[in-house]
């Protein structure tokens, strides 16, 4: 099989297309009863699950903890915890060693990930919150240990007003976590004032915006398919993670809770025309690079989009309808099928050969999705 750069690459620059519920297995087809009918789709998502967890956790353990790729390698700590290991050392001290950098600003000197490397602002310290990294966890660098706390302190004082959209759902989750509602003010090293309500309310308005295609669908007004949305991060998938987490923090205002409500739902909504998107834009020519960027496209939005629902379920945000939690069960059973090929039917060893770059987001997208679908979800 001969991977194209071209072909391969398609779907990883920001945007991907994705997911739509699986058609009913041949048994729940036939006539019963609603409840009969949810039952036995609930136990077959169940059956999913299992195998899904087996084959991503193959991909994870075998494969994206075995890569020197920093951007990978801090993706496998959502599912495995912060005590996971490259080789013989903590995967948090091998990537901290040799890519933190100190950025002079405002008189001193600050720590942080190079953007090239996180791929989003406060991106590595955002899953040492969510994965529990305590404050004083030591850090190595090459000029000397440092803390997650100095991490924090360097993510305040070194923060843009050019970080707009959804860019902020990393910092939005960190600094959330960092400053309460009621003492939310911080400054830069330039001696600039921020408020964290600012912020939120800006990723916010970015959502609503990405989404406004998506409501109107949902009314029935417009049909669904390719917006703005589609070029965010991710398929559209983090702009919503930063509010989450805003939310768990104890922030409320403007109206958060129901926003991000509305925006749940649409985000669920999305879960059956996403699949045509994809097959039309991505897997429609049935060659095997087609069904692989398919596929792939399709293990980021259904990782993604679990793991959010997962979290605002979890948090007691957002509890699904029962229509919801079925096209929920079944996309649970396509990331099932799409983990198995991922992880039995490719070559993945040519694809990491050809093009490392479509490897390495297969492995972090892999990790979100075993993230969401191996409790206890963090």
């Amino acid at each position: 099989m001969t991977w194209t750069r071209r072909e391969l690459l398609r779907w990883t620059v920001r945007a991907g297309v994705g997911i739509a519920a699986v058609p009913a297995l041949a048994a729940l087809a036939q006539a019963a009863s609603p409840a009969a009918q949810s039952a036995g789709a609930a136990s077959a998502s169940s059956d999913a699950l299992a195998s899904a967890r087996a084959d991503l956790r193959r991909l994870v353990t075998e494969r994206a903890l075995k890569t020197d790729d920093p951007w990978v390698l801090m993706h496998a700590l959502l599912p495995i915890g912060p005590d996971a290991r490259h080789g013989d050392e903590p995967v948090l001290d091998y990537v901290s060693r040799n890519w933190i950098e100190m950025v002079p600003a405002g008189g001193r000197s600050y720590p942080r990930f190079p953007l090239n490397i996180e791929a989003h602002p406060n991106h590595f310290l955002q899953i040492m919150y969510e994965r529990g990294v305590a404050p004083d966890r030591k850090l190595p660098t090459k000029g000397g240990s440092i803390t997650r706390a100095d991490l924090t302190a360097g993510a305040k004082a070194l923060f843009t007003p050019a970080t707009q959209g959804d860019e902020l759902a990393w910092t939005v989750s960190v600094l959330s976590a960092d400053l309460k509602p009621d003492a939310d003010r911080f400054e830069n090293a330039e001696g600039r004032a921020f408020t964290v309500s600012a912020l939120i309310e800006a990723e916010l308005q970015t959502a609503e915006a990405g989404y406004a295609d998506t409501f109107a669908a949902m009314k029935g007004t417009k049909p669904y398919g390719r917006s703005a949305l589609q070029t965010y991060a991710c398929n559209g998938t983090h702009v919503i993670d930063g509010l989450l987490d805003a939310l768990a923090h104890g922030y409320r205002g403007n109206q958060l809770r129901e926003r991000v409500r509305n925006l749940i739902q649409a985000a669920l909504f999305r879960l059956s025309p996403e699949i045509k998107l994809i097959d039309e834009a991505i897997g429609g020519a049935g060659t095997p690079q087609a069904k692989l960027n398919a596929d792939a496209a399709k293990l980021q939005f259904l990782g993604h989009t679990l793991e959010m629902a997962a979290v605002a379920r979890m948090r007691k945000i957002y509890e699904p309808t029962a229509s919801e939690q079925e096209q929920l069960h079944a996309a649970e059973r396509q990331l099932a099928a799409i983990a198995h090929r991922l992880a039995t039917s490719y070559d993945l060893d040519s694809l990491a050969r050809q093009v490392p770059r479509a490897y390495r987001v297969i492995l972090g997208d892999a990790s979100h999705a075993l993230h969401a679908v191996e409790p206890p979800l963090a």
